[in-house]
């Protein structure tokens, strides 16, 4: 889960995220009745402060693949992509949650043109709308993935930004200062320190899934309503 408060990003980027609608009053509530309830069900709940829950999935990923695990993240979240590699593929739902296809990073180099590892840079072009993050103005997912491709990374694009004609080329100068910030908001960690809430990691041995505490279940289950 998000952790409550601010984190690495808005420290960055004050209006990180800024224009999205306030959490409805009627969902808070709900939020740590869902945690208690897959706790009784027996899966371990994970947040860790000053991070979003997509860092912590990929840091648990490479966890995971560190000690000889493969990890399979299942997301609809692209941005979760840029941690494609050996040992961690994704389970993307195609149609609801009854569809899933498995996607890798050969897959995802088919269809881009780009390594995983390049989506922070490409990115970092686009801007994110849904975070408020700005991108290089009039740069679409096409001109990215053609710079990407021709210079190879963001640092040489902008080594390169002299080079680049057009209207393209000016807005990308002029959007020179602000892309390290940019791909820094849109970069997903893989290094949150999971120590406190996982003392045996990197074992992984906590994350099992427990048996279910089947009596608080059904406590829980009558008290709100479960059918």
């Amino acid at each position: 889960f998000d952790a409550p408060g601010p984190t690495f990003r808005h420290e960055a980027f004050p209006q990180y995220k800024e224009q999205r609608r306030p959490t409805p009053e009627e969902f808070k509530p709900q939020v740590p009745l869902l945690r208690e309830l897959l706790e009784r069900m027996g899966y371990p709940v994970l947040s860790v402060e000053g991070v979003e829950a997509d860092d912590v999935i990929a840091s648990l990923a490479l966890t995971a693949v560190g000690a000889g695990r493969r990890a399979v993240i299942l997301s609809s979240d692209k941005d979760l992509q840029q941690v494609l590699g050996e040992g961690v593929t994704m389970m993307r739902p195609m149609k609801g949650i009854t569809t899933l296809a498995e996607y890798d990073a050969a897959a995802f180099e088919r269809d881009h043109g780009f390594p995983p590892e390049s989506v922070p840079d490409y990115l970092a072009l686009l801007g994110d709308a849904v975070d408020n993050v700005p991108g290089v103005e009039k740069v679409g997912p096409k001109t990215a993935a053609k710079w990407l491709a021709e210079y190879g990374s963001l640092d040489a694009i902008v080594a390169h930004a002299g080079q680049i004609k057009g209207a393209a080329g000016e807005n990308l100068r002029r959007a020179l200062a602000w892309l390290p910030t940019g791909r820094q908001l849109l970069k997903i960690r893989t290094d949150c320190d999971l120590s406190a809430h996982a003392p045996v990691l990197p074992a992984l041995d906590a994350l099992a899934l427990k048996p279910p505490q089947t009596q608080e279940l059904a406590r829980f289950y009558q008290q709100y309503g479960f059918k």
